[in-house]
């Protein structure tokens, strides 16, 4: 499994009909919506509550996927995202370097994927968040959910409506948005741009760059950068590595999806 995966990331797909410049705007498209719906609910609310930054990234959320869906409107576009479910198994790179072309072998049902995945997700989560307490020492929720969690430890509870924005945002929301940016379009374009294993690296890296900025870190220097720079950096390997193995950025949603719920019920286990 690891020799085909590595075998996957050193042989870049087929261009997608998009250019950098194209990834590029989606990237700070992404980042530009984080501030436009923090901005319009912290006007709206009026305060800088629990659901406060959570309602505002949903929004973002919500407008990232309209950008990316509205830009890339065309047939060979939305091919290119990659948003079947492990539709085809990659060929065998030729020895000329090209690039890998879809074939219809050993393929895998669409439902055994989807339990397959969300299982190897919420491992790898938990594996992930291990290896975040051992370094960091450190038991603390995902940072987008660091402000209820601080909330409920000044005695203020966490609403109903905190729990369901919690939910939606991080098992359905945010996976789809962060997945199509930067696995369905900045991972393959970097990896024809600079080459497929610096682009695969890259795009981890401006994943977990976008969360230091985009989201809350809890308080202390190493913390913080662990939490809000490299653990993201590590998740977006994960992704990426998804992606690539099974030619399908539906498929890195979903083990994002799995990282989302492991998130929230880890949060539930703090509290409760």
């Amino acid at each position: 499994m690891l020799r085909r995966l590595f075998d996957r990331i050193a042989h870049a797909e087929a261009a997608p009909p998009w250019t950098v410049w194209n990834a590029i705007s989606a990237l700070v498209a992404a980042f530009m919506s984080v501030l436009l719906g923090t901005s319009v609910t912290l006007v709206i609310t009026r305060s800088n509550g629990q659901l406060t930054a959570l309602l505002g990234w949903s929004i973002a959320a919500a407008l990232i996927i309209a950008f990316i869906l509205f830009t890339r409107r065309k047939p060979q576009e939305r091919e290119a995202l990659r948003l079947n479910i492990w539709q085809y198994t990659p060929a065998s790179p030729s020895k000329t370097g090209k690039a890998i072309t879809p074939r219809d072998e050993n393929v895998v049902p669409p439902l055994a994927n989807l339990f397959f995945l969300l299982l190897v997700g919420v491992g790898l989560a938990v594996t992930l968040d291990v290896i975040t307490g051992r370094v960091t020492g450190l038991f603390l929720p995902e940072p987008e959910l660091l402000r209820p969690y601080q909330d409920y430890a000044l005695n203020v509870p966490i609403s109903g409506v905190t729990w369901l924005l919690a939910v939606v945002f991080m098992i359905v929301l945010q996976p789809i948005a962060e997945g199509l940016v930067f696995q369905g379009m900045l991972l393959p374009t970097l990896r024809q741009s600079v080459g497929p294993w610096p682009g695969y690296l890259i795009s981890a890296a401006l994943y977990g760059l976008f969360h230091l900025m985009a989201y809350s870190q809890p308080p202390g220097d190493f913390a913080a950068t662990w939490y809000g720079l490299i653990a993201p950096f590590f998740a977006g390997l994960i992704y990426g590595a998804v992606r690539l193995y099974t030619g399908s950025t539906r498929a890195a949603m979903l083990a994002h999806a799995a990282f989302g719920l492991f998130a929230v019920l880890k949060l539930l286990t703090l509290v409760g």
